[in-house]
């Protein structure tokens, strides 16, 4: 097993050594673990519900996790997640993101939570700060053939397409809530997506949420997941998150954990 983990997670290399490129003086914005950020980090991967913040112009992030799914039947599955995300203007990001590891397949077509073992993607906003409407983004995500094991694997392009939206509860609470349609990552079938999410803010660098996150496609049964997280900036352009979740009132269950951390330079 730790063989195949070695050679699945070079498909992530590229990701990882962007980290060998990040300045050092990331740490010292912040004089100690204490201190409130200056500027709130958007990370995507603690949870399953998009939001709908992007990247500032010209800025980059990565953000890198490990992931263990236990299934009902059979052996587990444990996943490297890598996401590049750039801000090619303060209405566009683009992004590339890749899930591999041991076990991939199962986890690519019997849960939720998976993606696409490589995609290509771009978060656009549609509609921010107008009172009392939600602020709603545009997301949308494209299988690249790179990682694909089979030429029937190649042959998908699994597209994914989602509107994000979120309102400001409070101060401290958030509520975030998407919807779309994807295809699945090795086949012809489109299923339906939903999920939703709240947030509360214990302080200026600590974040909890719940959510939900469901699967829907004609004749088949519906996918129900309920999950929570906690996510930590430590200093002004790191953060670590731990997360997990497992579905629910579902004959083949399964659950699973993520940790993580997150970079912006």
């Amino acid at each position: 097993m730790p063989s195949k983990i070695a050679n699945t997670f070079g498909n992530l290399k590229c990701l990882a050594l962007g980290f060998a490129l990040l300045p050092l003086k990331s740490f010292s914005q912040a004089d100690s673990l204490k201190i409130t950020p200056k500027t709130k980090m958007q990370v995507d991967l603690p949870d399953e519900t998009e939001e709908t913040d992007l990247l500032h112009k010209h800025e980059v992030q990565i953000e890198t996790s490990v992931l263990y799914n236990r299934y009902r039947n059979g052996e587990p599955s444990l996943i490297g997640l890598g996401m590049l995300r750039y801000g090619l203007s303060d209405k566009v990001e683009l992004r590339l993101m890749a899930e591999d590891g041991y076990n991939r397949d199962k986890y690519l077509e019997e849960t939720v939570q998976s993606t696409s073992p490589f995609s290509i993607g771009t978060k656009i906003t549609i509609l921010k700060n107008k009172k009392i409407l939600p602020d709603i983004t545009f997301v949308g995500y494209l299988k690249l053939p790179a990682t694909s094991r089979s030429k029937e694997q190649t042959v998908y392009w699994s597209p994914i397409l989602l509107l994000a939206f979120q309102n400001k509860l409070s101060g401290k609470w958030t509520l975030e809530y998407n919807g779309g349609i994807q295809q699945e990552s090795f086949g012809r079938d489109w299923f339906w997506l939903a999920s939703g999410s709240i947030h509360y803010e214990i302080s200026g660098s600590v974040e909890v949420f719940a959510e939900y996150f469901g699967q829907y496609q004609k004749g088949e049964e519906s996918v129900h997941n309920a999950g929570a997280g906690i996510a930590y900036q430590m200093a002004e352009n790191w953060e670590l998150f731990l997360s997990g979740g497992s579905t629910i009132n579902y004959y083949e269950y399964n659950y699973f954990g993520i940790t993580g951390l997150s970079c912006r330079f």
